[in-house]
């Protein structure tokens, strides 16, 4: 019994674009004086960084 073959195609590719990942939270500062450790991430708004910075160095 002679089967027939069907022909080899490629598949169909999305055209949809990659999602764009969003950018990393990376570590910036780390602070540490007594008991109290501070982390700085590169999310954190310059602003309230710099604000916090005052309070932990004094």
């Amino acid at each position: 019994m002679i089967e027939k073959q069907q022909p080899i195609v490629a598949l169909g590719h999305s055209t949809k674009p990659k999602k764009a990942r969003p950018p990393r939270n990376n570590l910036l500062l780390n602070l540490k004086k007594d008991d109290l450790e501070l982390n700085f991430y590169s999310s954190l708004d310059t602003e309230i960084m710099n604000k916090l910075l005052e309070k932990f160095l004094l």
